[in-house]
């Protein structure tokens, strides 16, 4: 199977991202069953003992079902949930969207729970007894190709163990004999979600030490049994823990808070959002907020308001992690008198000058490993067991000097030494580290980069660069650098194995801000070797539209990101002569993006449609022959859709307002279409099946999620690559 084609060394050259904060699920639970036959009695009563124990659980009590439609934000609620728990009862197979919330559920990895109400799961299974005569009226109004998908996932649910409500003729299961043991049923099932999921939606490090009494000695600052708010400041060095040890914290309290919110990457994501902070702030109100949908509002007043109404009525406990500056906090947290008795906040900075003391209760330090606990880190990861022999334990003892106690370049460390046995090996590295002044983690996980092929460097520096902010998981990275690079799968797993990519929470692509900076750093060093920017096409435009140009060619670029998120708030108008200060004094990566962004505010109102999108020509691209991967989120094109390259291999056209695309629009080496969340209704017109043959030796995945009005696509049964 061909995959997506991608250049060998294809770097960021023109990046403006709205950099979609990816925040842990909204819900802990999705209650999945039939109204008539629960809803008045033993849901409401599963319901309310979940709710009373902080389980946030969502159940479709607003008629989000109509009919034989399922609404969006019914299958919004299922994806945004970590479990869901299935109460299948008589009448269960002869609701259609209750079969499509069950094969929804099981779309994706999450834990599954059924309840049996007074069924047989035998029944269940094999669709027999009360679903027999369900299915096949279902078979006969919507065809039997697409009951089958819900009958495999009746099947599915039917083979997992649960509990069988009022059921005496199972002895296997977990039975409720009476109405008297309903009671026990429901605070089993609390416990068992309790259980799986602790109440706590961030995942901590697979691996860590030192962390227990770090740990209990910031439960003890904290006292949940206390009144009063208290706010927690975490400061140490990047890369010394502080986010490990938030993310335990969190997970430590969360189940005293019914209203929480765990906020990673306040610094990276407050300057990277296109929209400044709104963005984070929305989230925010998302994750307190009691009500289905979230409260929207225009303006920053409104948000103080709605905050104010949030806090006031609830305990509450916000974690706010890696700020480096005052003013994040302040936009994001407000004041303490807008908070109710009993809130918890903590913090997590680099640099503890940004905590204010009128804000701040109490201050605790990072600090990094002690030796013997570096050195049972350290040997984790270059021996996968907790303490290094032989030949190798006086080398490791060094290394974990070098390193300074710090646990990410232990652990990047130790993984570049994972598997190498020869002892000449350990010394080189340990020179080449010993170079290095002081704890420089930069320098330290450099040494891990260059030890790298060719080959996967430049997939690296893709990924660093590219990937991040896609939402990509492990599947969707291989098939984007696969037609590429040869042995993607093995480059992929060796930066896995080397620390310097995750995939975590549901194969999530993750990287550390610490490797992504130095990444990005390497980048922009070789920007300055090769290429000069023509700023001035970006700060004075003479069209009105933006205009996507570089002086050193546009025939050069091969890759880019424009994830740009709807204009709400006005802006400061002091922002783009800030940041254009803080680019000439410090020239790096992360400056040029925030002046880029403050270009991009400054003209958003002039250049942008009713709705809220950015206004593109398509002739912008026209000259950018080599490129191949262009990813774009509420823009809207001006001009031809055949002007884009023909080269181009992965389009992502998120959020888009066409109905249908251009019958003319066909690049012929085009592998990944994804037109996800938008009001496309159809893809093509019917010229286009003409031309079909020239794309259909490389079309490979086309994304239509949540494209609700999609009526109409080709036929793609022929399509030789087509990954289903």
């Amino acid at each position: 199977m061909r995959s997506l084609i991608f250049p060998p060394h294809c770097f960021l050259l023109f990046f403006l991202s709205s950099c979609s904060v990816r925040g842990w699920l909204r819900w802990d639970v999705f209650l999945s069953f039939r109204g008539e036959d629960t809803r008045d009695n033993f849901t409401d009563r599963l319901y309310s003992a979940l709710d009373t124990s902080g389980v946030r659980v969502f159940r479709d009590n607003n008629g989000l079902t109509q009919g034989d439609q399922i609404a969006g934000g019914l299958l919004e609620a299922i994806e945004d949930s970590a479990a869901a728990i299935a109460i299948i009862s008589d009448n269960y197979a002869s609701s259609s969207w209750c079969l499509e919330e069950l094969a929804h559920i099981f779309q994706s990895p999450r834990l599954v729970l059924p309840v049996f109400y007074r069924v047989d799961p035998s029944d269940v299974r094999r669709q027999r007894g009360p679903f027999e005569e369900g299915f096949k009226a279902l078979e006969e109004g919507f065809g039997v190709q697409k009951v089958v998908r819900w009958r495999k996932a009746m099947e599915r649910v039917g083979g997992i163990s649960g509990w069988v409500y009022n059921n005496r003729t199972i002895g296997y299961r977990r039975v409720v004999k009476s109405q008297h043991e309903e009671s026990d049923l429901i605070q089993n099932i609390v416990k068992r979600i309790l259980a799986e999921l602790s109440n706590s939606p961030v995942v901590v490090a697979s691996y860590v030490v030192g962390l227990d009494f770090r740990l209990e000695e910031l439960v003890e600052l904290l006292d949940v049994k206390q009144n009063g708010l208290q706010v927690l400041g975490l400061h140490g060095l990047g890369g010394i823990g502080k986010t490990t040890l938030a993310k335990a914290l969190y997970n430590k309290l969360a189940r005293h808070f019914q209203c929480r919110s765990f906020l990673s990457s306040v610094r990276e994501n407050f300057k990277s959002q296109q929209n400044g902070p709104e963005f984070l702030q929305k989230k925010i109100v998302g994750d307190l907020s009691s009500h289905k949908v979230p409260p929207t509002f225009s303006d920053a007043k409104s948000y103080v308001l709605e905050m104010k109404r949030i806090l006031k009525q609830n305990r509450v406990l916000l974690v706010l992690d890696d700020i480096d500056d005052a003013g994040q906090l302040k936009e994001l947290a407000g004041s303490r008198e807008w908070y109710s008795e009993g809130s918890r906040i903590v913090i997590t900075t680099r640099d503890a000058a940004v905590l204010p003391t009128d804000f701040v209760d109490k201050i605790y330090e990072v600090k990094s490993l002690g030796n013997s606990e570096s050195l049972k880190l350290f040997s984790h990861h270059a021996f996968r067991r907790e303490n290094p022999t032989g030949a190798f334990l006086n080398l490791s003892n060094e290394i974990v000097s070098c390193t300074g106690g710090l646990p990410l370049a232990l652990e990047v460390f130790g993984s570049l030494l994972y598997g190498k046995r020869i002892v000449e090996e350990w010394q080189d590295a340990l020179e080449k580290l010993k170079q290095i002044r002081g704890p420089e983690l930069q320098g330290v996980l450099k040494i891990s980069y260059d030890a790298l092929d060719v080959q996967e460097r430049s997939i690296f520096l893709d990924i660093a660069c590219l990937f991040l902010n896609l939402e990509m998981n492990r599947e969707d990275v291989i098939d984007a650098l696969r037609g590429s690079y040869f042995g993607v799968e093995t480059a992929v797993t060796t930066l896995v194995s080397r620390s310097l990519i995750k995939f975590i929470d549901s194969e999530q692509l993750w990287m550390h801000d610490q490797i992504r900076d130095m990444g990005r750093q390497i980048i922009l060093l070789l920007i300055r070797l090769s290429l000069v920017y023509d700023w001035s096409r970006l700060h004075r435009p003479k069209h009105e539209k933006m205009r996507v140009q570089t002086k050193m060619g546009t025939r050069d670029i091969q890759g880019i990101v424009l994830d740009l998120e709807k204009k709400n708030f006005p802006r400061d108008k002091k922002a783009r002569a800030i940041a254009w200060q803080q680019l000439c004094q410090t020239p790096n990566f992360t400056s040029a993006i925030t002046y880029f962004r403050e270009i991009y505010k400054e003209h958003h109102h002039r250049y942008a449609t009713k709705d809220g999108e950015v206004i593109l020509n398509s002739t912008s691209f026209e000259s950018m022959v080599n490129l191949r991967l262009l990813q774009f989120s509420n823009v809207k094109l001006e001009g031809r859709l055949k002007r884009l390259p023909a080269q181009l291999k992965w389009l992502q056209w998120r959020k888009c307002s066409l109905r249908s695309l251009p019958s003319d629009f066909f690049p012929r080496e085009l592998a990944v279409l994804d037109l996800s969340e938008s009001k496309i209704e159809r893809i093509w017109g019917r010229k286009w099946c003409w031309h079909a043959q020239q794309v259909s030796n490389n079309l490979m995945v086309m994304n239509l999620r949540r494209c609700h009005n999609i009526t109409e696509i080709p036929d793609l049964s022929g399509y030789e690559n087509w990954k289903s």
